[in-house]
């Protein structure tokens, strides 16, 4: 929490709905957003793996934040540096969680 204090980050999460995700970040609060789909579940799942550091760093991967896909499934993850390869994931996710978005508050 600090952290994020200290560097002025803004941390939106969008947990998967089908799991209890979103209550192990209850205790940071305020400090973070959490989002979920506009009208529910819809037979859909999220499968999507970003973390946008900025405009300028990001890291897309394939792991599943679970304990069966943190310690038994092989995972692999690439770290981007370039503003252009970064830029549209990150303008892609505040389209969802925009006015005309995909994606509501929780």
């Amino acid at each position: 929490m600090t952290f994020r204090s200290e560097r002025n980050v803004r941390i939106d999460l969008l947990p998967e709905e089908s799991t209890a995700a979103a209550r192990a970040f209850g205790p940071l609060g305020a400090q973070v957003r959490i989002w979920h789909r506009a009208g529910g579940t819809d037979h859909t799942s999220l499968h999507a793996k970003v973390i946008a550091a900025d405009r300028h760093t990001a890291l897309l991967g394939s792991a599943n934040l679970t304990g069966h896909g943190l310690s038994r499934n092989v995972e692999s993850g690439v770290i981007l540096r370039d503003s252009r390869a970064v830029g549209r994931p990150v303008d892609h996710l505040r389209w969802l969680t925009g006015p005309e978005g995909l994606l509501r508050r929780s």
